[in-house]
């Protein structure tokens, strides 16, 4: 199973924030950052204890819905997406 997402085509700064990092978790994750972009989030996810224990929980709570619900559907996939995206930027909605 994989979120349905497109890496985010706005590059990163060389250092960036906990709000870039949040911006293309989800694309990291997925191995669809280009080299020098995932580059810049794994340094930053070394350095950031917030930003990666954000990392790894978004990893276990999807490694688990493959276990558990390898069937879902891309419906379920995308509302999974929009939230996680929401609790990226802080905005904490769905809608």
């Amino acid at each position: 199973m994989k979120l349905f997402r497109r890496p985010d085509p706005t590059p990163l700064s060389e250092q960036p924030d906990c709000h870039e990092v949040a911006r293309v978790l989800q694309s990291f994750l997925d191995g669809e950052l280009g080299p020098q972009d995932a580059e810049h989030v794994a340094a930053h996810l070394a350095a950031c204890e917030h930003c990666d224990l954000e990392s790894r929980t978004v990893d276990a709570v999807r490694e688990a819905i493959r276990e558990q619900r390898p069937d879902l559907d891309i419906d379920s996939l995308t509302r999974l997406e929009a939230f996680v995206d929401n609790l990226a930027d802080g905005s904490g909605s769905t809608d």
